[in-house]
């Protein structure tokens, strides 16, 4: 009876993922082809061509939008990290006035849509002159999950070792980049494949916070083909391509630690 039902869950987790397969193939598929319209459905290799790369790649500023969306995903990668796991060793091991409370009003701003917040941020933003500026674009990245993701992480560390760390003299600073980050290596792998995909797959706030082409990102300046080039969807289909590739290697390499960390974290789906 057990084997039955694990071969029914097995086919139906095949079906669910051969479902969410397929539109990655069909991109694919269409960004090797040049088409006319949108509705091609024809799987077939005959016509395929690297055409469409070489042309978003030569005649376009994919290559900038591409620099850009990586020094912003990987500074705002930097940035999460260090202050969330900064705050998340002072939230789980030091003891000061107000740090339940303080941590509770912390976690619920994740309630808050943030196109509540974007047009009091892009005000500050724009009384601080950094309209069409990475600081814009980068500072805003950090949120206050990543502070609990690094606090759950920091919870597991004993407090004895930590303690007999300061009974040898070791400075707060010490301890924390010698004992605690060695010991929460998954999370922090976690929290860079959460920020890294979140911050390069961005759109809203690029589109309102750039009008210049030299900081648009990729998502952007790949919604603007659509106006250069209305009539080859496989060109567009070859920017998605380009754009969905780097954040899906980065899951790939680090998915071992991805699971071990949400684990160690205390995160359940």
């Amino acid at each position: 009876m057990k084997s039955i039902k694990r071969i029914i869950g097995n086919i139906v987790l095949l079906m669910i993922a051969s479902c969410m397969v397929v539109p990655f193939i069909y991109m694919v598929i269409t960004s090797l082809k040049v088409t006319y319209t949108a509705y091609n459905f024809d799987f077939s290799l005959a016509d395929i061509t690297l055409q469409n790369y070489i042309t978003i790649i030569r005649d376009t500023n994919f290559v900038h939008y591409f620099l850009n969306s990586l020094f912003i995903a990987i500074s705002g990668v930097v940035l999460n990290v260090l202050f969330s796991s900064l705050a998340g060793f002072a939230f789980a091991k030091k003891e000061f006035p107000g740090n339940e409370k303080l941590f509770f009003f912390m976690i619920m701003t994740l309630i808050i849509p943030s196109q509540v917040t974007m047009i009091p941020l892009y005000i500050i933003m724009r009384q601080l002159g950094w309209i069409n500026s990475y600081l814009a674009l980068i500072l805003p990245i950090p949120t206050a999950f990543g502070v609990f993701l690094m606090r759950q992480a920091i919870l597991n560390i004993p407090n004895d070792l930590i303690d007999s760390a300061r009974i040898d003299g070791c400075s707060d600073i010490r301890i924390f980049f010698q004992i605690v980050v060695p010991l929460i290596k998954p999370a922090i792998i976690t929290l860079t494949i959460f920020t890294f995909i979140g911050a390069w797959n961005e759109f809203l706030w690029p589109l309102i916070v750039t009008t210049n082409d030299s900081v648009r990102t990729l998502t952007v300046g790949l919604s603007s083909l659509n106006a250069q080039y209305t009539v080859n969807y496989g060109l567009i289909m070859a920017g998605s391509t380009l754009t969905f590739l780097p954040s899906f290697i980065i899951y790939l390499i680090l998915q071992k630690r991805f699971v071990e960390g949400v684990t160690l974290s205390g995160i359940k789906g």
